[in-house]
């Protein structure tokens, strides 16, 4: 229970769903969470500015090819600033998954407890980030 975020395990707790968390569960809350930081537009958070990425659509409209390394950097960097239960993060481009329309990342860690996280984080035309469990 100690890998859910407080104020879901009050939510859980008001609504009486009191039961342990199983590994899946904690796992899909952490890729929620995550999805969530990368869908924050930096500059907006009013407790941490320097929270969320840049306005990613730019990098589709650009005539320019965009500085995916950079950006690899950046989703690195934020995950491992802003998600405490995960440990040895690594984001590599998605080679396989080249489109004009999206970039696409990998993700792997694991958490304090061992458990391993595989994840597909997906940028779209649109700027919207999806992050998807590769297990």
């Amino acid at each position: 229970m100690s890998q859910v975020r407080l104020l879901k395990r009050l939510t859980n707790w008001q609504q009486g769903n009191l039961a342990k968390s199983d590994l899946s569960s904690i796992q899909e809350s952490i890729l929620l969470d995550i999805e969530s930081l990368l869908n924050s537009q930096q500059g907006n958070i009013l407790i941490d500015e320097q929270m969320g990425l840049n306005d990613l659509q730019g990098h589709f409209n650009s005539h320019g090819a965009p500085d995916l390394e950079e950006l690899t950097t950046h989703i690195s960097t934020q995950i491992t600033h802003y998600e405490p239960r995960l440990k040895n993060i690594s984001v590599s481009l998605d080679e396989d998954h080249k489109s004009l329309s999206s970039f696409s990342w990998r993700l792997v860690s694991m958490t304090h407890d061992e458990l391993d996280i595989f994840a597909s984080i997906i940028i779209n035309a649109d700027g919207r980030v999806s992050i998807k469990s590769a297990v």
